[in-house]
């Protein structure tokens, strides 16, 4: 049984991790509401062990590598399906700190880029690409590791193949608009 004072204590980590793990969660799923309920069952399974763990020191590795082994079991368990609707629930607009210091034509470049690079890290297998968005978060090889179950070698090992077959798939976009330029 928690105390009031521990409650608290909790209650305020769950509140400051918890844009940090949806936000992971919502780059691994791609849906919100799916990344949320990840999140969101996650939490619940560390907290429900709060005792024995410490998670001031250890709670968000075992959280962001429970959240990772979750969304991998999902995807890979999961079969795919398809819609024949084109609308995507992410169609929000983008957001800039001066909009109208951009013309129309760099908001529709920005917003095939952001495309682009969605499609590209959904191509990724699921390790390369936790990997891939645990280093955009600012995780360190060895914290990825951790929290993917592999050795900090292996971590970098996936961020490095990640990356390279991101851009790989950005540049055949660049290589497409470098000749559409030439027309």
């Amino acid at each position: 049984m928690l105390t009031n004072e521990q409650r608290q204590r909790f209650g305020a980590w769950v509140v400051a991790i918890g844009p940090r793990a949806t936000a992971y969660a919502r780059s691994l799923v791609r849906d919100p509401s799916r990344a949320d309920d990840v999140v969101q069952e996650c939490f619940y399974r560390l907290l429900r062990r709060a005792d024995a763990y410490d998670l001031e020191r250890d709670g968000v590795k075992i959280l962001f590598k429970a959240i990772s082994n979750l969304c991998i079991n999902q995807a890979t368990r999961e079969k795919a399906l398809l819609s024949l609707d084109s609308s995507h629930p992410d169609d929000s607009p983008i957001t800039v700190a001066d909009p109208v210091a951009l013309r129309p034509e760099q908001i529709l470049q920005h917003r095939e880029l952001e495309q682009a690079i969605c499609d590209a890290l959904q191509r990724l297998p699921p390790l390369q690409r936790a990997a891939v968005e645990l280093r955009a978060l600012g995780m360190s090889k060895e914290e990825i590791g951790e929290a993917l179950g592999v050795s900090a070698t292996n971590a970098g090992v996936l961020v490095h193949r990640g990356r390279h077959a991101l851009a790989r798939e950005l540049e055949s976009l660049h290589n497409i608009a470098d000749s559409d330029d030439k027309v």
